[in-house]
């Protein structure tokens, strides 16, 4: 395999990561391979997932303690709205919508909220690679 390949494929796992929803049909429309695009959309939103994780858990418990320290509220009214759609929603709706507001922000909210449960990363990989399969089809059938 050469660099080229390789660097090409993390060019477009990083777009995948940073802009989801249109990353099959840029893709598509330079001349990728369907299957290729399917391979580095999902991948793309799996290795960000992944590494997303850790750094969420350090940034809201950061964010903890320094709310602690100036004596701010625990729930302000935009917190109160954003547990009402975690409480309606749950863990299906954000993966859902994961694939709308986009990896770094679905994932935000899915490490925030449902951290503690083990099927929260299953789940929002499985909810990714569902959007990539689905976005890299209209795209090649918008091609046709």
């Amino acid at each position: 395999m050469e660099w080229t390949t390789i660097f090409e494929a993390a060019g477009w796992m990083l777009f995948s990561f940073v802009k989801f929803i249109v990353m099959p049909s840029t893709a598509i429309a330079s001349g990728l391979p369907p299957w290729w695009v399917f391979v580095y959309s999902a991948g793309g939103a799996v290795l960000g997932l992944v590494a997303m994780q850790p750094v969420v858990r350090s940034l809201f418990g950061w964010r903890t303690r320094v709310r602690r320290r100036k004596g701010k509220l625990a729930f302000t009214p935009n917190r109160r709205r954003i547990v009402r759609v975690k409480q309606n929603f749950g863990l299906l709706g954000i993966a859902f919508l994961g694939g709308l507001v986009g990896v770094p922000v679905g994932a935000l909210l899915a490490f925030k909220y449902f951290e503690n449960r083990s099927d929260t990363l299953p789940v929002m990989v499985l909810a990714y690679a569902a959007w990539s399969a689905l976005l890299t089809t209209l795209s090649a059938l918008a091609l046709i």
